[in-house]
């Protein structure tokens, strides 16, 4: 009788463990739903992020520069002459890329930044409207944009400075 209690008792507590494994669904495996793959992808991105160095101070200085012009971009709110609304901030620096509809600029402080460039952006040298094939890669440009969505939209390009020809080269005769 005690023998038949013990095996009972032992049936019951697999029993049960079993039960609660199902119920856990550590038996079952299926594949992580989204949810769960979202979770994981943010685990590793905040590792990752704690292994990255420290930004400069300059490059800080830089992006709250820029981040504190798209935020408040023109206090005014004026309209220029021509009716349209001001650009919301304006860039100086060196092309490093021209593109078909973009330009990518390296300001002053080192940070590259990429221009849309639209149909109704204006390219002026000095107070005469120019080509949009005048800027060239080398080219010293301020241009004033606006913020669209995230991405800079160039309103107005001004050359400041052709980019430097190199000489040609020197052919010595034999």
């Amino acid at each position: 009788m005690q023998r038949v209690r013990r095996w009972a008792a032992i049936a019951g507590i697999l029993g049960g463990l079993w039960g609660l494994g199902l119920a856990c669904g550590g038996f079952v495996t299926e594949e992580p739903n989204a949810r769960e793959r979202a979770a994981r992808s943010a685990v590793l991105r905040n590792l990752l992020a704690s292994r990255e160095k420290a930004p400069e101070p300059q490059e800080l200085q830089s992006q709250r520069r820029e981040l504190q012009t798209e935020v408040h971009p023109d206090e005014e709110g004026a309209k220029g002459g021509s009716g349209q609304a001001r650009a919301a901030a304006s860039v100086k620096g060196t092309v490093a890329w021209v593109g078909d509809d973009e330009l990518l600029v390296r300001d002053t402080s080192g940070m590259e930044r990429e221009l849309l460039v639209q149909d109704d952006t204006r390219f002026l040298r000095g107070e005469r409207q120019v080509s949009r094939r005048a800027v060239e890669q080398g080219a010293e440009i301020r241009a004033s944009y606006d913020v669209l969505q995230g991405e800079w939209v160039a309103r107005e390009v001004e050359l400041l400075r052709a980019p430097a020809v190199p000489a040609p080269l020197l052919i010595e005769a034999p």
